[in-house]
């Protein structure tokens, strides 16, 4: 695993490497196209990108380099923001994240439906295999049972709600303001939650496809307007919080600058959750303009952290527990091709002495002949129930040389070839 986060990298850096679903798409077919990974999935989201990948031929090296493209805002290498995790390490660092035992709220809700989307981007994209596939299914899993058997996710947690603590700390109070809420996905729609409790008179809901605003809009009782028409709407709310997919700022200081006189110079405040920004930086130097981006909700969120410190460590305990049991069952998927190759090497032997009884069996009626094919399958799959299970037993403890001698009874060597024909 080989990633950035909001812990090591400002929002300035994280944005000019940030992904689109279909620069996801795009990156995954480079990784294996270009030969750098056999499997491969790219996580991006406002807060972190982090790619977990199976390196082609072992050569981790192949991934740092894919990752040095990348710049920073100024043109620099972004080494310095980097951090790296493998084998364990790289499994219990994936499972914290899908849990949001990592993320900027412990506990926050959207992270797993990123993690999810993530993994179904990449099977999608044939980036999957026999150890990312099973890491990712035990993933979800895990982040379930961290749901369902802890107190993580409950109570009052999100980005969103730690937004409008903020508008809180300006205002005072939010009932009777008006909130404009850019981007209709599903941080928006925790935005809209967490702005309606609060008690605002009036929520506008603005999205690059409209039918999507109205949606959201009629679902929270708010109003749906055009990102078109965002600079008009301005100067008639005193909240903003944008968390839209845009890729360039969508409020500039010109704009704000006009509302803010329109208004009277009452203060405006915008919190802008979106990476890359939707709020271009320079609005925080406006007078009457209270700008925050998602690494200014840190102060926030960590006042709320306490309730949860407990819960936290119980969850980590389930994910430490979680990943050691699939470390162990990677060895059964290493040697899940040599058990393929002994199975079939079982069927090639049952078939050659088939054929050597030909002149026997051609005195057998059909049924005759599907009974002996029944029973000689039978006795086959008997037969090796012993030896399959030892060859498991034997790749959990790490006993390689085992392994190697079970297989090599039955002709299998130790790439999961086979001898066939003896």
């Amino acid at each position: 695993m080989l990633g950035l986060s909001y812990r090591t990298a400002p929002v300035e850096v994280r944005e000019r490497v940030a992904f689109s679903e279909v620069e996801v798409r795009e990156r995954l077919g480079q990784l294996r196209g270009q030969g750098v990974c056999d499997e491969a999935f790219l996580l991006s989201t406002c807060n972190r990108v982090e790619l977990y990948g199976v390196p082609a031929h072992g050569e981790a090296a192949r991934i740092e380099r894919w990752m040095a493209q990348h710049r920073g805002p100024r043109g620099e290498s972004l080494e310095p923001y980097l951090y790296r995790h493998s084998g364990r390490d790289a499994i219990v660092h994936l499972f914290r994240v899908a849990c949001a035992l990592d993320s900027l709220v412990v506990g926050e809700p959207q992270i797993l439906g990123q993690v999810r989307d993530a993994v179904k981007v990449a099977e999608e994209s044939g980036a999957l295999g026999r150890l990312l596939g099973p890491l990712s299914r035990r993933c979800l899993h895990v982040a379930k049972r961290v749901r369902t058997e802890t107190a993580v996710g409950r109570g009052r947690v999100g980005i969103g709600n730690a937004g409008v603590d903020l508008a809180r700390q300006i205002f005072g109070d939010l009932v009777g303001k008006r909130a404009l809420l850019i981007g209709a996905g599903e941080m928006g729609r925790e935005v809209a939650k967490a702005l309606l409790s609060a008690g605002l008179a009036e929520l506008l809901v603005a999205n690059r496809t409209f039918e999507r605003a109205v949606e959201v809009a009629e679902q929270f009782g708010g109003t749906p307007i055009g990102m078109d028409r965002v600079a008009d709407y301005l100067s008639r709310v005193d909240v903003v919080i944008a968390a839209s997919g845009a890729t360039e700022p969508i409020i500039r200081p010109a704009e704000v600058r006009a509302a803010i006189r329109l208004r009277r110079y009452r203060p405006l405040f915008l919190v802008d959750l979106a990476v890359p920004r939707n709020v271009d930086p320079a609005v925080g130097e406006l007078d009457e303009a209270y700008l925050f981006n998602v690494d200014d909700l840190e102060q926030v969120v960590e006042r709320g952290q306490h309730g949860r410190s407990q819960a936290a460590v119980e969850a980590l305990r389930l994910v430490e527990q979680e990943a050691d049991a699939f470390v162990v069952s990677l060895a059964e998927i290493d040697v899940g091709p040599k058990i393929g190759a002994l199975v079939r090497a079982a069927e090639h032997m049952r078939e050659l002495e088939i054929a050597r009884s030909q002149r026997l069996l051609a005195t057998l009626d059909d049924d005759g002949k599907k009974a002996v094919d029944a029973m000689t399958r039978a006795l086959v799959k008997r037969l090796l129930d012993e030896p399959l299970r030892a060859v498991r037993e034997a790749a959990r403890a790490g006993d390689a040389a085992r392994v190697a001698q079970i297989l090599a009874v039955f002709g299998v060597n130790e790439d999961g070839g086979t001898g066939e024909g003896r």
